[in-house]
């Protein structure tokens, strides 16, 4: 049988940051359609990401006694688990919202859709960046994922705003703000996994 390299296991990494992106379309496409099917979906591919973190975190650590790059390797796969978690509570958070009928404002609903957006295509760069390793598709995931953390914080701040204005309901201002926070996460452990994988 032939021996696992490192290319084999960045490949692994690859995929199962695209699993991530997977998760998160589907996440998306429960929250803005109400679709409580595709917040299962989501749910079921995080536990394959968890299961294949632990295999991955496991054939680094083998590794990094000999392979200082499987040594600087060795966090980032727990960081994508860290992702699938943190998208794991905007589902929880969507389904609160979905079976409990609560509104959120036209204005939440647009930030939200700016998240995904961004988010999506963040992860998309951090799994390029696994495989090329490229400078410029290291720096844009990083550049980006800051962004992501910035826009969530922003839009938590002028929410709170609006709550106190009396625009938005408390039961629902709770639930929107936990998906505000789970993207904030999100974007700070794509930067810490694109490091990583930068040998930064």
């Amino acid at each position: 049988m032939q021996e696992t390299t490192v290319k084999d296991l960045k490949k692994d990494i690859y995929l199962i940051m695209h699993k991530a992106q997977e998760m998160l379309e589907l996440t998306e496409d429960g929250f803005t359609k109400n679709k409580l099917s595709a917040l299962d979906e989501a749910d079921e591919i995080s536990k394959e990401i968890n299961t294949k973190e632990d295999a991955l975190t496991s054939a680094l650590a083998k590794m990094s006694s000999t392979n200082s790059e499987a040594r600087t390797l060795l966090t980032v796969p727990s960081h994508i688990e860290k992702i699938a978690t943190s998208i794991k509570r905007i589902t929880e958070n969507s389904r609160t919202r979905i079976k409990e009928g609560m509104l959120f404002s036209d204005k939440a609903i647009h930030e939200t859709g700016k998240l995904f957006t961004k988010t999506k295509e963040v992860l998309k760069k951090a799994g390029e960046a696994a495989v090329t390793g490229a400078k410029g598709t290291v720096e844009g995931a990083l550049a980006e994922s800051d962004t992501v953390e910035r826009m969530a914080n922003e839009f938590a701040t002028s929410h709170e705003e609006r709550l106190v204005t009396g625009e938005c309901s408390p039961k629902s201002s709770s639930t929107y703000l936990c998906i505000l926070y789970a993207f904030e996460d999100i974007g700070a452990h794509i930067k810490d996994a694109t490091k990583r994988l930068a040998g930064k």
